[in-house]
Formats: structure tokens, C-alpha cells, sequence
């Protein structure tokens, strides 16, 4: 049994200014993570001031550890350090950077490796750090910068809203009460095109242009027979193209470098060019496949899917939280 002073806290830190992301919600798992390791607590503070998404925000992290919130980090000798994105700037600015306590810095895009980025100069910082895709970890190793291991842990998605069916076809997909959704907050001006294209045609849509709350889009997609997916032309991952196969979506998404791994073009979905004319081919054929023809796509995504459970990237994250002394001793 764990001792109270045994226990290592695990720090966290988001800032409460904009809308609930999807690297949010990737780091609200992370923390869930700590919440489910014998040994480990998280702790989290919040910054900056509150806008419309601070309760949904503030939930992802706290429904099920009450205790958790902090006023401020306050890190004990045996305590981790767990930063992501800018985080790095709220230890300079409270003036723990000289803290000797391990760092885990989880990294959820390409962008790190950009030199026009200001997370470009968090590389020469010491961490183990975390890619959520063997692209990103590819990209940042190949700086020359990065000090500490570099660790890949492909993204994990929540099942549990979602029930797969065996065969990889969801029961009462014909049934779904929205035939096709664009999911087209990160590209608005590639969905509005393809709107307009298939408005041209009659071909019936629901256009998502602003993020949703969480349930609300997790309940599109699950009511949704085809999902077109528009990421920025780079990301780290992806998740709403995984979410929309977990949901028995056919998936129509672009190549956006850090979905290479799980989006296969014809396997377990559709990827098109990122131009209007190419979307509208992709999604009408989509569209067009009959039941027969659609089952061999569910059945690859449902495996795509179960290979990138939370519970898969859970056990990879609590096996570098038991070595994390030696792994920070290696950087």
C-alpha cells in the first residue's frame, strides 16, 4: 500500500483563455492518467481569465478529482512537472525553471519543429518528452535541439461514448438523421467551398464552421453517416478523424502529416487533395457505397480505433511514470 509520503504529485497547468481544444482534451487525459496510477496525484492550476469555455474547461479536469485544483504549482522534491505547448512560459514567469524536478513535456504537433514558432525554443529545454505520433517525434528529433529521451505515444480516443459493433458496421447507420457533416472549424474556408458544391447539387449537409461543446459533437457524430474531416495542413495527430470512425462515421479527410499513421486512403477512410473539387469526389463516392461496399472501410476503422484506445496510451504513459527517474537521469 502507498503512504502518503510516498505519493508523487504530478503538476499541471492550463491556461483558461479561449475555447475547450482538442489539446485540451488530450491533456485532460493525461491527467486522468495520473488519477488511475498507484502512487501518482495530479494537481492542476488554472490561469488567465475565465471566458465562456472555463465550466467545460474546468470539468474536463475536476469531475473526478475534486481536490486536485491548486491555487498555484507548488512542487515537492519527488514531484513531476507535467508541460505542454506554453506551459514552459509559466515557469519563467513564477520562477521555478531552476526547480531540479523531472519534466514530462507532452508535444501534440509538428509546429515545435518550425522555427517561426515560439515553441521552436522550448526544445533545447530539458524533459522526457512525449509525441502523440511517430511523425511529431520524427520532426522534433530531427531538430539536433532536443535535450532528454523522445518518447512516442500514439493518441488514445475515448470509447466510451461509442459502440462498435462487431463486424465493423454500425447497427442503424442508414438510420442516421444526418447523412453528411463537415467538420470544418480548423479549414472554414475549404468547407464553405465544398458547401457551396454541394448545395449546387442538392446533396444535403449540416456545415460546422465553430467548435461544438464536447457532447454535442461527440452526439453528431455519432448520428452521422459520413464525416468530412478538415484539419489544418499540419497537425500532430488529428483526433476528430479517430473520433469519427469510432462513431461508424465513413471518414473524407485530408493528409495533415500526424494522421499518416492511422488515416489510409481507401482502407479505413477516404483522404482527398485539399481542394474543393477533390473533396466533393471523395465525399459523393463515399456517399454512393453501398452497404457491402462500405463494410470492408468500418471494419478497418473499428480496428484502427481499438488499436488506439485510452487504455493502450495509459498503460505506455504509466510505464514512463515508473521509470521516470532514469529516464530523466538519460537527458
Amino acid at each position: 500500500m502507498v503512504t502518503r509520503d510516498a505519493t508523487r504529485r504530478v503538476w499541471f497547468h492550463r491556461s483558461r483563455s479561449g475555447p475547450l481544444t482538442g489539446g485540451d482534451v488530450k491533456h485532460s487525459h493525461y491527467f486522468g492518467h495520473v488519477l488511475r496510477m498507484p502512487g501518482f496525484e495530479p494537481r492542476i492550476t488554472f490561469s488567465g481569465e475565465p471566458s465562456d469555455g472555463s465550466l467545460a474547461r474546468d470539468r474536463r479536469w475536476l469531475w473526478s478529482a475534486r481536490d486536485a485544483a491548486a491555487p498555484k504549482w507548488r512542487p515537492e522534491p519527488r514531484d513531476l512537472l507535467f508541460i505542454a505547448g506554453t506551459d514552459w512560459r509559466y515557469l519563467a514567469e513564477r520562477g521555478l525553471e531552476a526547480l531540479p524536478n523531472p519534466r514530462i513535456n507532452l508535444i501534440q504537433g509538428v509546429r515545435h519543429a518550425d522555427t517561426a514558432s515560439d515553441l521552436y525554443a522550448y526544445l533545447s529545454k530539458k524533459a522526457v518528452r512525449i509525441c502523440v505520433s511517430p511523425e511529431v517525434a520524427d520532426a522534433v528529433s530531427a531538430t539536433g535541439r532536443i535535450k532528454g529521451p523522445v518518447l512516442t505515444i500514439p493518441n488514445g480516443v475515448d470509447l466510451s461514448p461509442f459502440d462498435p459493433a462487431e463486424d465493423g458496421s454500425p447497427a442503424g447507420y442508414e438510420r442516421r438523421r444526418q447523412p453528411l457533416a463537415i467538420i470544418g472549424y480548423k479549414r472554414p474556408d475549404l468547407a464553405w467551398s465544398l458547401a457551396e458544391r454541394l448545395d449546387a447539387e442538392s446533396i444535403p449537409h449540416l456545415l460546422l464552421v465553430k467548435p461544438l461543446d464536447r457532447r454535442a459533437f461527440l452526439a453528431l457524430l455519432a448520428e452521422t453517416r459520413v464525416a468530412v474531416c478538415l484539419p489544418h495542413s499540419t497537425e500532430g495527430f488529428y483526433l476528430p478523424a479517430l473520433e469519427a470512425m469510432a462513431s461508424g462515421a465513413l471518414v473524407v479527410t485530408l493528409d495533415c502529416v500526424g494522421n499518416r499513421g492511422f488515416c489510409h486512403h481507401d482502407r479505413n477512410c477516404l483522404i482527398a487533395e485539399p481542394r474543393a473539387d477533390s473533396l466533393l469526389d471523395m465525399t459523393k463516392r463515399a456517399l454512393a457505397r453501398s452497404g457491402p461496399e462500405r463494410g470492408p472501410l468500418h471494419r478497418h476503422a473499428r480496428d484502427t480505433v481499438l488499436g488506439h484506445s485510452l487504455e493502450a496510451e495509459r498503460a505506455r504513459f504509466h510505464a514512463v511514470l515508473k521509470d521516470i527517474d532514469r529516464l530523466w537521469r538519460t537527458g
